[in-house]
């Protein structure tokens, strides 16, 4: 579902750098990180800096409306262990250093149905062979979504790579320890609709 466009966000943004991280500075952290790719409209980022205060998460958006949402988010909730990026995960992934990410996220992405879109799918090879690149030794991948059809093109994918697949979930139920829901995640556990989970390790 397409967010509506909400005209305030831009000059939320433009106001609020405290709670923004951009390409240099992320590219120099010295503090391992955990990266989103798709934050939407930012609860996972929010929830999973409040349940684990001690690490840094990193939520990237393209999509001006939902960059602005989550930095609201994060103004209200005054936390300091997540940051969001209204940047296109492309630009940041061809900055980021070798082995630098601790872990990544894609949770519900765009799965772009047609097969002429396959290449934006963000598990498209060129995207797996830079998560491989960026993820520390034994940094993973968790993947949710509700559409079978990413779910299984990115496990044909995965075979063309070096990623290890820890676990393959085609009813995700009980929140893992280190997990929290999205705002669409929550929707459709309402709905009764099954949730696909992959994990995969450098």
């Amino acid at each position: 579902m397409r967010t509506k466009y909400k005209a305030w966000t831009k000059p939320y943004l433009l106001e609020h750098q405290e709670v923004q991280i951009d390409i240099p500075a992320l590219v120099n952290l010295s503090k391992p990180y955990y990266l989103e790719i798709g934050s939407g409209k930012g609860q996972f980022i929010l929830n999973m800096a409040k349940n684990n205060p001690d690490k840094l998460f990193i939520g990237v958006e393209r999509n001006q409306t939902c960059a602005g949402f989550t930095a609201k988010k994060l103004v209200d909730e005054q936390i300091t262990n997540a940051k969001i990026m209204w940047e296109n995960a492309d630009r940041i992934l061809m900055e980021l250093k070798d082995e630098s990410v601790t872990m990544i996220f894609l949770n519900f992405s765009d799965p772009w149905p047609k097969k002429k879109h396959a290449k934006r799918r963000l598990t498209a090879e060129q995207y797996l062979s830079s998560y491989y690149r960026v993820l520390k030794k034994g940094g993973r991948i968790v993947m949710k979504t509700d559409q079978k059809d990413l779910y299984e093109f990115t496990k044909e994918n995965l075979l063309q790579t070096k990623f290890h697949v820890i676990e393959q979930n085609e009813n995700y139920q009980k929140l893992d320890d280190f997990d929290v829901t999205t705002e669409y995640e929550d929707d459709f556990r309402k709905e009764g609709l099954p949730i696909y989970r992959l994990v995969m390790e450098k």
